[in-house]
């Protein structure tokens, strides 16, 4: 494993993987701008997590249980 694949492992998760209180960068698609979101609450269905946020504008996001999500420091 090279440096840049050690790096985007260590800093990325599985979107079902963020607990309450986690902070993550929120992109709605590769290339958009992106910005941080904090995990209020996160309900999982079958095939897609539904994060509830503490940002009053973004109240919730959706994923696919599997996406690559990268963790952010808290703001």
């Amino acid at each position: 494993m090279n440096t840049e694949e050690t790096t985007v492992a260590e800093t990325t998760v599985a979107a079902e993987d963020l607990t309450r209180g986690q902070w993550f960068w929120h992109e709605p698609a590769p290339g958009l701008k992106s910005w941080p979101l904090q995990v209020a609450e996160a309900e999982l269905t079958a095939d897609a997590i539904r994060i509830l946020t503490t940002d009053e504008v973004r109240e919730q996001v959706s994923y696919a249980r599997t996406r690559r999500v990268r963790l952010a420091a808290a703001s």
